[in-house]
């Protein structure tokens, strides 16, 4: 009897990833890629630290921030899983952001000195990876423009919303202490506590410790 092999994890995830499935191609950039796994509160990199290495995170939450000349931290992004971060170094060699571990992280580290020439070599890869970069300059985009023009409970209201698309579910998880996703939103604590206190009043969401249900 015959029995079906196994797919590699790496194949599943580049065929998941980029939507490649030729086995050519997935073995080439497995020649780029590493897994490595990091424990809550671990720093990856660092702002201003030189490095080659972008990520995809597997499994895990991993913020980014920046600090000022002050120290006062800015965060930018929380990265969720199936997120790319760090793509910025395929066109510089420093890490314009710190990035701290929220809790275990699984990640796969992807070596651009290896990656740009299946790149050059592969346009079909290249385009791939050019799309998922625009992607991410809209999302980019999109925040700027919410951060600056909309009230904080529209903030709120909408990074709720941004989750429940990821996750595809009308209930999700804020596994983020309120003081990081305030500064995320731009606003204090306090300002958070009485917006998240207000939509539960209206009967627009519904909160069970750490699970946030989208009512409305």
């Amino acid at each position: 009897m015959d029995v079906k092999a196994k797919k590699d994890p790496l194949d599943l995830i580049f065929e998941v990833i980029l939507g490649i499935d030729d086995l050519k191609t997935t073995e080439l950039l497995k020649t780029s890629c590493f897994v490595t796994k990091k424990q809550k509160g671990e720093i990856l990199f660092r702002q201003s630290q030189k490095g080659s290495i972008l990520y995809y995170l597997l499994d895990g939450r991993v913020k980014l921030y920046r600090l000022d000349q002050k120290g006062n931290e800015c965060v930018i992004h929380f990265v969720n899983k199936n997120e790319f971060f760090a793509e910025i170094l395929l066109t510089q060699d420093t890490y314009p952001v710190n990035a701290q571990m929220l809790c275990n992280s699984t990640m796969l580290g992807i070596d651009k000195n290896k990656l740009l020439p299946l790149l050059k070599s592969h346009p079909e890869l290249s385009a791939k990876i050019i799309f998922m970069f625009a992607n991410r300059i809209n999302y980019l985009v999109d925040t700027i423009e919410r951060l600056s023009t909309e009230s904080a409970k529209e903030k709120f209201l909408n990074y709720l919303i941004y989750l429940s698309k990821i996750h595809k579910s009308h209930t999700v998880i804020l596994d983020i202490p309120k003081q990081e996703l305030a500064l995320l939103l731009g606003m204090a604590k306090e300002t958070f506590s009485r917006i998240e206190k207000q939509l539960i009043s209206d009967g627009v969401i519904e909160v069970n410790n750490k699970e946030i249900k989208l009512l409305k």
